[in-house]
């Protein structure tokens, strides 16, 4: 992974750390901005786990990890609309 690719993900992640920071002080319901913010988590571990740890480029694990991540939020998602 280059420094510049690194660099992007760093901002990257840094700015879902705002968008979700505004949406925890934001007049939307508790449900919808949970939501969100878990969808941005999701995001957020999809970047750190694909670039970070360099798995975008391991064949099988790549698709088995985003499948497991999907499905973990996914379950806490309903769980948490259903609170």
């Amino acid at each position: 992974m280059t420094r510049a690719s690194l660099y992007r993900a760093w901002i990257i992640l840094a700015v879902l750390t705002a968008i979700g920071t505004a949406l925890h002080f934001s007049p939307l319901s508790p449900v919808i901005a949970g939501l969100l913010i878990l969808a941005i988590a999701g995001v957020k571990a999809r970047i750190v786990l694909l670039d970070y740890l360099e798995l975008r480029g391991v064949p099988g694990w790549s698709n088995g990890i985003q499948a497991v991540l999907f499905a973990l939020l996914a379950l806490i998602a309903v769980l948490f609309a259903a609170a």
